[in-house]
């Protein structure tokens, strides 16, 4: 990651202590993964606005099904409060990117982590609570062999993905 870094092939950005679910965001950014930015932007304000649904897969007890998950998972939902969060930091990285000189086009979100923060109480008239706080990490590299005009599946984006990071390591290890 180092060698990607310091070539400025990649951006990154990360957040501290989020007041969201971890749990939540777990599956968003399982769902922006191997994604263009443009596109997991647009699946964003998408979610925001309902249109489309998020898959859970894990914490999926007493979630109904929704119409417009296709895949082999058939339940999710909306959370808004998070999708807002994440699309504020893909614009962030956006932003990154365009810093270090990168073609915004052709970024495709290869790594996407979610961690547990650290936890805060607050007071709710005579009671303590523990808040949520949840670190996000979301990496993304620019692909030259990535063509914006032409539909990718899923797989193949993690195929074209895999294969630039095998290029990478290949050059580094004949050092």
């Amino acid at each position: 990651m180092e060698e990607l870094r310091s070539a400025k092939k990649i951006a990154v950005v990360r957040a501290w202590n989020l007041p969201i679910s971890r749990k939540n965001s777990v599956h968003v950014a399982r769902a922006i993964k191997y994604l263009p930015l443009n596109k997991a932007k647009k699946y964003l304000e998408d979610v925001i606005t309902k249109r489309r649904s998020i898959p859970f897969f894990r914490y999926c007890r007493d979630i109904p099904h929704r119409k417009d998950l296709n895949g082999p998972i058939k339940f999710g939902r909306y959370p808004e409060k998070v999708a807002k969060y994440f699309l504020r930091l893909l614009n962030s990285l956006e932003k990154n990117a365009q810093y270090l000189g990168l073609n915004t086009n052709k970024l495709i979100i290869i790594h996407a982590a979610v961690h547990k923060g650290t936890t805060v109480w607050g007071r709710i008239r005579m009671r303590t609570v523990r808040r949520k706080r949840t670190h996000v990490e979301i990496v993304a590299m620019e692909i030259e062999q990535y063509d914006p005009e032409k539909r990718y599946s899923r797989k193949a984006l993690k195929r074209l993905v895999g294969d630039v990071l095998k290029e990478w390591s290949q050059k580094l290890s004949a050092r």
